[in-house]
């Protein structure tokens, strides 16, 4: 198993600055676009198919602007693990966390066998 070491840094810094930049950028498109049925034009019509249409749409956005939050708070949090010095170590076993999966998850604080047992308590 390959392990993240001091020499992978940049990289990993670079990539974690990347996704967080992501993020923000949907964090902020997601932040009120939509109308509500009372904001309506004057002339619009409104109906029962395009109301449920827009609610349903709405449920949407909102659990994707929950997962980005998440996702925001867990890479803000590996970048600081990248400047502690801690960054590519498990929070639960303090095993290292094998360079694959950081490659695939920069932000992920757990190893796959410790994510696996998390897992499996939900």
């Amino acid at each position: 198993m390959e392990t993240y070491d001091n020499s992978h840094s940049a990289r990993f810094m670079q990539l974690l600055a990347r996704r967080e930049a992501e993020l923000s950028v949907l964090l902020g498109a997601s932040a009120g676009t939509t109308l509500d049925a009372g904001e309506a034009a004057p002339r619009d019509v409104v109906d029962f198919k395009d109301l449920a249409s827009q609610d349903m749409l709405d449920t949407v956005d909102e659990a994707q602007a929950e997962h980005a939050e998440t996702e925001l708070q867990q890479v803000l949090a590996a970048r600081q693990r990248l400047q502690d010095g801690k960054y590519g170590i498990c929070l639960d076993c303090s095993k290292p966390i094998d360079l694959h999966r950081l490659t695939a998850l920069p932000a992920a604080p757990y190893c796959i066998a410790c994510q696996s047992a998390r897992e499996k308590k939900l």
